[in-house]
C-alpha cells in the first residue's frame, strides 16, 4: 500500500499507485493528483487470468489540501477475456478500488466526513467547502439520514422557537421551517414547508395534550403564523424574537438611506458618501470609535472620527436623521431590555414619521397591543 496516498487522500488500497509521467499538477485554481489502480484479475467464469485492455479514467472528489479544492484522477485498468471454451463470450471488467464505491465520484473518506459535520451546528455551506463538494450533496446526504431521525409526537418543549429559511429548488416552495427548543436551541426538525396548511397538518400529529403543554413560542412578526399558533397551541404565549423586531428598523434605515442617495442623484458629494458608509451608519452607537480620526477622503480629507461622519451624513435630510436615532433606539432596547424605553419608542406619533418607519412602527405598535391583550 502506498502510504503517501494513504496519509494524503484516506485511502487505504494497496494497488493504487502515483503515476509517474505525472503525479500532481495544478490548474485552475484546483490541485489534480494523477493515480493509477491496476492488478492482476482472474475471469469470473473460466477463472484464467484477464488480458489488461487498457484504462478508463475517473474523477474523485477527495478532501481540499491547503485548504485549495482536490481532486483525484484514478486510471482504472480495464481487463478482457476473450472467447474460448470456458468463455462462451468475451467477458470484460473494470478494477475496483478500495474506499471508492463504484459508480460513485466522491471517496468514501469524504462521506463519512459529512456524515461527522452534519452531527454538528454548522450550515450545509459550510460542510460543503470544508469537504470540496456542493451543497446539494451534502443535503442530499442529509436526507439519506432522515429515516434515523425521528420525531417523538407525544413531547415538546414547553418552550420553542419557529423560523423559516430558504431550502432551495430541493422543496416545492423553496421555503422550510425550523423547530427548536428555545432553552438549549437544539434543533427538533424541519419542516418542509411554510405555509400554513402544511404547518397545521405537521402540529397536528402531536397529540392535544403535548400541544397543550407549550407555553411559549417564539416566532417572527408574520401575522397568519400567530392566528395558527394560537390554534394549535392556545397555552402558549406569543413573543417575537428580537433578530426580527430589529430587522423591521433595519429595513426601513436602509430603505430612508437609498432614497435619500437618490433624492441627491449619482455622481454628487452626498451620492457618494451615503453609499461609502453605508455599514458605518447601520453600526449600533455602542460599538463606534470614538477616539481614533481618519483622513476622509469623502469629505476633503478632513480627520474625522466615526461619530462625527454619521452627523455629517445625517444632516444631509432630516428623514435620515429620524430613521437613525428609531433604528439606535431599537437597538438600545434590545441589548438593554429596556421595557419602559420600548413603551416610549411605541407611543411616538406614527404619522410624524417618515413613510419609510410607518410600516415598521406600525407592525411593531400592533405586536404590542397583540401582546398586551393577550
Amino acid at each position: 500500500m502506498n502510504n503517501t496516498i494513504k496519509f494524503l487522500f484516506n485511502i487505504e488500497d494497496k494497488h493504487l499507485r502515483f503515476d509517474e509521467k505525472m503525479p500532481f499538477e495544478e490548474h485552475n485554481g484546483y490541485k489534480i493528483a494523477y493515480l493509477i489502480q491496476s492488478y492482476e484479475m482472474k475471469c469470473p467464469i473460466c477463472e484464467k487470468r484477464m488480458l489488461k485492455n487498457g484504462f478508463k479514467a475517473i474523477k474523485i472528489k477527495t478532501f481540499p489540501i491547503n485548504k485549495t479544492p482536490t481532486f483525484l484522477v484514478i486510471k482504472k485498468q480495464k481487463y478482457l477475456c476473450k472467447p474460448s471454451a470456458g468463455c462462451p463470450q468475451s467477458i470484460t471488467k473494470i478494477a475496483e478500488i478500495k474506499g471508492i464505491q463504484p459508480k460513485h465520484r466522491i471517496a468514501n473518506s469524504v462521506n463519512e466526513s459529512i456524515m461527522i459535520d452534519l452531527t454538528k451546528n454548522r450550515s450545509i455551506k459550510d460542510i460543503a467547502q470544508d469537504n470540496n463538494v456542493s451543497s446539494s450533496t451534502v443535503f442530499r446526504k442529509l436526507q439519506s439520514l432522515s429515516s434515523y431521525f425521528k420525531v417523538n409526537r407525544h413531547w415538546l418543549p414547553r418552550a420553542i422557537c419557529l423560523d423559516n429559511f430558504k431550502s432551495g429548488s430541493a422543496l416545492h416552495d423553496g421555503m422550510s421551517m425550523v423547530l427548536m427548543n428555545a432553552e438549549n436551541h437544539r434543533v427538533i426538525d424541519v419542516i418542509k414547508s411554510r405555509k400554513n396548511q402544511y404547518l397545521k397538518s405537521y402540529f397536528l400529529r402531536f397529540d392535544r395534550k403535548t400541544r397543550l403543554a407549550v407555553r411559549l413560542v417564539v416566532v417572527d412578526l408574520y401575522d397568519p403564523y400567530r392566528n395558527l399558533i394560537n390554534e394549535l397551541f392556545p397555552n402558549a404565549i406569543i413573543i417575537a424574537d428580537h433578530f426580527h423586531i430589529v430587522v423591521q428598523a433595519y429595513t426601513a434605515l436602509k430603505t430612508t438611506r437609498i432614497h435619500v442617495m437618490n433624492r441627491y442623484g449619482k455622481g454628487t458629494h452626498e451620492h457618494r458618501a451615503l453609499k461609502r458608509y453605508a455599514k458605518l451608519i447601520m453600526t449600533s452607537n455602542e460599538k463606534l470609535d470614538f477616539t481614533h480620526y481618519y483622513p476622509r477622503i469623502n469629505f476633503k480629507y478632513a480627520w474625522l472620527s466615526s461619530p462625527e461622519i454619521i452627523e455629517r451624513l445625517l444632516q444631509m435630510s432630516d428623514d435620515l436623521r429620524i430613521a437613525y436615532e428609531y433604528y439606535q433606539n431599537v437597538l438600545y432596547i434590545i441589548s438593554h431590555h429596556d421595557v419602559k424605553a420600548l413603551d416610549r419608542l411605541l407611543e411616538e406619533n406614527i404619522h410624524d414619521l417618515p413613510v419609510e418607519l410607518y410600516n415598521a412602527h406600525k407592525t411593531l405598535k400592533r405586536k404590542a397591543l397583540q401582546r398586551s391583550r393577550s
